[in-house]
């Protein structure tokens, strides 16, 4: 089997909404926070009890993958062919005779197969949960070479990611490679077309609800623009990861990805920062 791997990138999705938009539409919404449950159903705040407490920006990773598997191979299989009546006692076909039983006889050939696959999966850079995010990869964006230019900026939080990119890998080939029952294999090769580690922006806003003492966290999409309720801002994490950790994938890693495949690894790019001037 083959293993072969395109060029692996990391972008940062370009912003559609700015900060002061978002802190707009979160100040119009403050008291939407702290709507939900049965008990809210019968209070709500006031716009003047809620205030702003803290407000964050996050770039938080996703992982975009697109791998295909083709297979050619040779495999024998026996057929049963029925006769015209019950009077057929053999066959010949092609100079050989053939025994009927049940009214049939079994003939063996060889069976020519050509299998192919090609799967896209997004997932969540911190959990590992698969997402819907086919939209946002066609949005501006810009691509990273250094990741310590991402943190570069006004009290910007970079998540770092908890999965990598083997974790990636394997989770979009599971359902495409299966054990052959194959006599003959000419080819098989598995080609990771896009392996991308994409971070998207978000704004984070802590509400306090002053009369009743309660705290609350709004976030919003800087692109698509949706908000969500959290539980609490997320705390400030250095990014220490390097890139050559975030992409696993090689002579070392392939045995996990293709359990007891006997792979030859043909990489094409995996460190892009290795090729950087070292000071």
């Amino acid at each position: 089997m083959d293993l072969h791997v395109a060029d692996q990138r990391i972008f940062a999705l370009a912003e559609k909404l700015t900060a002061d938009q978002a802190r707009l539409r979160a100040m119009d919404r403050r008291t939407n926070v702290f709507v939900g449950g049965l008990t809210t159903l019968l209070q709500r705040p006031r716009s003047e009890e809620v205030e702003l407490l803290a407000t964050q920006r996050r770039l938080e990773p996703f992982w975009h993958a697109v791998c295909a598997v083709r297979q050619v191979y040779d495999r024998t299989r026996k057929f049963s062919v029925p006769v015209s009546g019950p009077e057929v006692q053999a066959v010949t076909l092609q100079g050989s005779d053939y025994p009927i039983a049940n009214r049939a006889f079994t003939v063996e050939a060889v069976e020519h197969c050509r299998e192919e696959d090609r799967q896209q999966l997004f997932l969540d850079g911190l959990s590992g949960d698969k997402l819907d995010l086919g939209a946002l990869v066609d949005q501006p964006k810009n691509e990273v070479t250094d990741l310590t230019m991402l943190s570069q900026g006004d009290n910007v939080i970079v998540v770092p990611p908890e999965i990598r990119a083997s974790f990636v890998v394997r989770q979009a080939l599971q359902p495409m490679l299966k054990p052959l029952q194959a006599d003959i294999v000419y080819e098989e090769v598995v080609t990771i077309e896009t392996l991308d580690l994409y971070y998207r922006p978000i704004y984070a806003y802590e509400f306090r609800w002053r009369t009743k003492d309660r705290t609350a966290v709004a976030e919003f999409d800087a692109i698509t623009g949706e908000m969500r309720n959290a539980r609490a801002l997320r705390p400030t994490l250095r990014l220490n990861v390097s890139r050559d950790a975030l992409f696993d994938i090689g002579a070392d890693t392939v045995g996990m990805i293709v359990p007891g495949a006997n792979i030859a690894v043909k990489l094409a790019k995996i460190a892009l920062d290795q090729k950087q001037p070292k000071s």
